[in-house]
């Protein structure tokens, strides 16, 4: 299920501290871990649950070491910025390198857990977008954590979701892809429409393809749910 991410939550050190609602250039990424249910359904959940947490852990320490912050952990999703101390080009450049560095951890994790204990690997979905949002700081019931609010951070969040529709595992909007250092790769470009956002966007097709067993698990889903609303 899609959500609007006005507004999500997740630590942060003091050293981060911002006035509210400061404006700043951000680049944002969204990852979904993709077969996450189907582990679910076929293995103990408490095991299953315990690798996709040893995973987000090695996840975290990507997004540090590129200068990123997670904003919020939720289920088998993750939000993260780059930017709080950087320039917008160096954010989108530090948030693809992170997503690159993610992917081969998976292959990896996937090598020596996933695979030979559970029965089949894990994937991800990648969204990137860069954009203007509001930062801040903001609590109900628990002390002040980071807060981003705005179109982008939405985005960002429809782009990743449409890596399955797609069929290909990171999608990253133009605005990242033109501040990207050149190094002679291209990707294709394709122009989309997502969900809840009134303007088409031009987005680059930055991933390889889901393999085939996950697109056609993802797809069943899909219809499943489409069934199940259409009553």
């Amino acid at each position: 299920m899609e959500h609007d991410y006005l507004m999500l939550n997740g630590g942060c050190p003091a050293t981060l501290a911002m006035p509210p609602d400061e404006e700043r250039e951000l680049a944002i990424l969204f990852l979904d871990v993709r077969n996450f249910t189907g582990l679910m359904e076929s293995q103990p959940a408490g095991s299953v649950i315990q690798v996709v947490r040893r995973l987000f852990t090695a996840f975290n320490q990507i997004i540090k070491n590129f200068n990123g912050k997670v904003v919020e952990i939720a289920g088998d999703n993750l939000y993260a910025v780059f930017g709080l101390q950087d320039n917008v080009r160096a954010a989108a450049n530090h948030a693809y390198q992170a997503a690159k560095i993610m992917f081969q951890t998976v292959n990896l994790f996937n090598e020596a857990y996933t695979t030979p204990y559970y029965g089949g690997p894990l994937e991800i979905g990648v969204g990137l977008h860069a954009g203007k949002v509001f930062v801040g700081e903001f609590g109900l019931d628990s002390p002040a954590q980071l807060s981003v609010m705005g179109l982008p951070v939405n985005i960002a969040s429809r782009l990743q979701a449409k890596t399955k529709e797609l069929n290909n595992n990171m999608l990253m909007s133009e605005d990242v892809y033109r501040l990207l250092e050149p190094n002679g790769t291209v990707f294709n470009q394709q122009t989309v429409n997502l969900q809840g956002i009134s303007n088409s966007q031009q987005v680059r097709l930055a991933g390889r393809p889901y393999s085939k067993q996950l697109t056609l698990t993802a797809l069943q889903h899909d219809m499943d749910y489409l069934l199940a609303i259409s009553g």
